[in-house]
């Protein structure tokens, strides 16, 4: 008797041990909020007391959404950045103009005209970039360029957070098509990450507005402009907000 009930007192500790491990590991983990810029990227976690803009490796809390291919390595970010005016051409820029659309696409010729690295059409009219890597030509399509950079901010959310990140948010431009909403998931599917929703733009801009003006809000609807005026192009949103939430006019 004296046998079998120190093997549940055992079995009952084993469970406790098990529960305490599951909170703590819920009490750490994040979900990232990952928003893609033309020119530069910013990453930000979820936690208890709100919202934390990470800082990556340089101390800011913006990244160059920008890489560069060397000799003997690629650099990603702020050290891309530094590397623009030596490579430029192996520096490749602006890939949300980019990705998820396809090389004959008239604002797609329109904007290679601007680019200093090389971009060719695939076998399957898609958009290639060229580069000089390891001393050889490599050939990446927008997405996998994107799923590069968001691989190192993921690797910014982790090394802040000390946890692995998994699940994450990203914003997109409320013109966002199909083919570039799923380009999106694609890359992020490519760095290992769990994209739970893709937010636009403007809805975040005015999701960050409400979190802070709750308390002023009544019964009786009250509209907000919100303008965001990117590297790449301008959006702009008509929000009402009440006490029971917001909903997007326009």
């Amino acid at each position: 008797r004296t046998s079998k009930r120190a093997f549940v007192d055992d079995r009952r500790r084993a469970r406790a041990f098990r529960i305490a491990s599951t909170r703590d590991r819920c009490a750490v983990m994040s979900v990232v909020g990952i928003d893609f810029g033309n020119a530069n990227s910013r990453v930000a976690l979820a936690r208890r007391k709100g919202i934390d803009v990470v800082l990556n490796d340089e101390s800011k809390r913006e990244t160059p959404s920008m890489l560069n291919f060397g000799e003997k390595q690629r650099f990603i970010g702020c050290a891309a950045a530094d590397k623009i005016n030596m490579q430029p051409k192996n520096t490749v820029t602006q890939l949300k103009r980019l990705i998820g659309k396809k090389f004959d696409d008239a604002e797609v010729q329109e904007d290679i005209k601007g680019f200093l690295f090389p971009v060719s059409r695939g076998p399957n009219g898609e958009i290639i970039v060229s580069v000089q890597y390891l001393g050889k030509t490599y050939e990446f399509t927008p997405e996998r360029c994107v799923a590069m950079i968001l691989a190192d901010l993921k690797r910014i959310a982790e090394n802040d957070n000390g946890t692995k990140v998994t699940d994450c948010v990203i914003s997109i431009p409320v013109f966002a098509t199909d083919a570039q909403r799923r380009a999106m998931l694609d890359a992020a599917k490519i760095t290992g990450l769990n994209v739970l929703r893709l937010l636009h733009e403007t809805t975040a801009t005015a999701l960050a507005y409400g979190i802070f003006k709750t308390s002023e809000f009544t019964d009786e609807p009250t509209n907000v402009c919100f303008v965001d005026v990117g590297h790449s192009a301008m959006q702009v949103c008509v929000a009402q907000f009440t006490k029971k939430g917001l909903k997007i006019l326009s």
